[in-house]
C-alpha cells in the first residue's frame, strides 16, 4: 500500500482520531508509529494531514497496554492490508 492518496490517508486518520478514547493515545508509540508508516507510504501531498498529529520524539511514551489499543489495532490492520 505505498503511494497512499491524500483521500486514503484522510480516511485512515479520521478512523484513528475517532477511535481514540484518551488524550494519552495521541502520544503513544502505537499511534505515532502508524503516523510514521503512513508518512512513509503516502504521497507527499498528504504529509500535511499527518503532520498535524505528529509530536516530538521525546514526548512519545510506550504503549500503556490499553485493551483495545486504538493506535496499535489500526496499525496492525493497516500492515495486514499492506501485506495482503
Amino acid at each position: 500500500m505505498s503511494n497512499l492518496s491524500r483521500k486514503k490517508v484522510q480516511e485512515i486518520l479520521q478512523e484513528l482520531e475517532d477511535s481514540v478514547d484518551k488524550t494519552e493515545c495521541f502520544t503513544c508509540e502505537c499511534f505515532q508509529g502508524l503516523l510514521t508508516q503512513l508518512e512513509l507510504d503516502s504521497l507527499e501531498d498528504a504529509h500535511d494531514l499527518i503532520e498535524r498529529f505528529k509530536i516530538p520524539t521525546e514526548k512519545i511514551h510506550k504503549c500503556l497496554g490499553c485493551d483495545p489499543c486504538p493506535g496499535g489495532d489500526l496499525f496492525a490492520d493497516y500492515l495486514r492490508q499492506k501485506k495482503g
